[in-house]
């Protein structure tokens, strides 16, 4: 990354998402944090009552991101959004989901630990809150 570009506020959440694209590591690697982008949220997921939400996201990329379906480990206290940055966690590949979709990439099944503000700081996105 750009020197310059080190420690960075982004006017929007699209422009952080775009950067994250454009400039950060996006290899696939298990249990190794991504950006991603909330398209859907869903609280109460699954009739399981645990205040986790059910998530639609587009994950970060060279190629502008693609998407996974996922969950938050806990209950959010504050209420996910589309346009929300979050951290998503791959944590394994199913063939089978990823056969259902285009995009292999759709196969992949991780965890949403926290959700990002729109910034860089000292190498990492600061975090608005972490689902504990």
């Amino acid at each position: 990354m750009a020197e310059d570009a080190r420690d960075r506020k982004f006017a929007s959440t699209m422009e952080a998402f775009e950067h994250a694209c454009a400039e950060h590591d996006t290899l696939i690697v298990p249990e190794q944090p991504l950006l991603a982008m909330v398209l859907e949220s869903v609280a109460d997921a699954g009739g399981e009552d645990d205040g986790c939400a059910q998530l639609t996201l587009k994950v970060a990329s060279e190629d502008g991101g693609y998407i996974v379906i996922s969950r938050t480990t806990f209950a959010p206290k504050q209420p996910l959004h589309p346009g929300d940055l979050v951290c998503w966690v791959p944590l394994q590949h199913d063939a089978e989901l990823a056969a259902r979709a285009p995009d292999e990439r759709f196969g992949w099944v991780g965890l949403v630990f926290a959700s990002f503000e729109p910034e860089w700081d000292e190498d990492e996105w600061v975090v608005r809150e972490f689902f504990e």
